[in-house]
């Protein structure tokens, strides 16, 4: 049976999905479901506003000013994010995550405090990019991203030359692109896939930057969990030129 909150990312505009496979797993109750009737409307990105037509300006998402607006796709659990937001409450955050299950963990240990500086969307995180005014975000997170292992599948890999020049037009000269993942082919492909496209330079200075966590970094449950069969992790961070 389809979760209820479901149609909560289903408007009636037309939206570019490149999402596969299911967006629930277990059936939500208790303060999970919850959390995702109350404090999800609250911080929301209203529907409507998704364009997809880059002019959705950050921060007419926020009551108070902030000196940075930061984008993470695909939040999972959004432990990372929680904290993030609790360190650096000068800065914005914008969220994507389309799995109900994350989102309703995410809702459901955010504090009230963090629901000031915080707004998500319970859906691919592309059509929250594709809407964002040019120029706009000052650093995007996508950690740990589905590797999809089958060189069919391939193109379902959220790093593309399509994808990094909707999320260059976004960010801000000099603004970053962070990205993990512990599974070495993906590694390569990332790596590969921002280098070879012309907005964006690595960071890197010497091999060991590859394997070793930027300062104040802030670990995801995936990251401090390990998955089956996770070697260490790769970092990469990119600027935009």
């Amino acid at each position: 049976m389809q979760d209820k909150h479901l149609n909560n990312t289903e408007g009636s505009a037309y939206k570019k999905r490149s999402l596969f496979g299911r967006r629930q797993g277990r059936a939500l109750k208790g303060e999970r479901s919850v959390a995702l009737d109350t404090v999800l409307p609250e911080i929301q990105v209203p529907d409507d506003i998704l364009s997809e037509a880059h002019d959705l300006v950050p921060a007419s998402l926020f009551k108070n000013y902030y000196s940075a607006y930061h984008l993470e796709i695909g939040f999972g659990h959004g432990e990372r994010l929680i904290e993030d937001t609790q360190k650096n409450k000068d800065i914005a955050f914008l969220g994507a995550e389309p799995f109900i299950n994350g989102m309703a963990d995410f809702l459901k240990n955010i504090p009230e405090s963090s629901c000031k500086n915080t707004r998500v969307i319970m859906d691919d995180g592309m059509i929250l990019a594709r809407s964002i005014t040019p120029q706009s975000i000052d650093k995007i997170y996508v950690l740990n991203p589905d590797p999809w292992h089958k060189t069919r599948h391939h193109k379902r890999r959220i790093i593309n030359q399509e994808n990094l020049t909707i999320l260059s037009h976004i960010l801000k000269p000099n603004g970053k692109l962070v990205l993990t993942t512990d599974v070495p082919d993906l590694a390569d492909w990332m790596c590969t896939q921002a280098n070879n496209h012309p907005d964006f330079v690595w960071d890197a200075k010497t091999k060991t930057d590859w394997s070793t966590p930027p300062q104040d970094w802030i670990k995801t449950r995936y990251e401090l969990k390990g998955a089956k069969g996770a070697k260490k992790m790769a970092y990469m961070i990119f600027t935009k030129i």
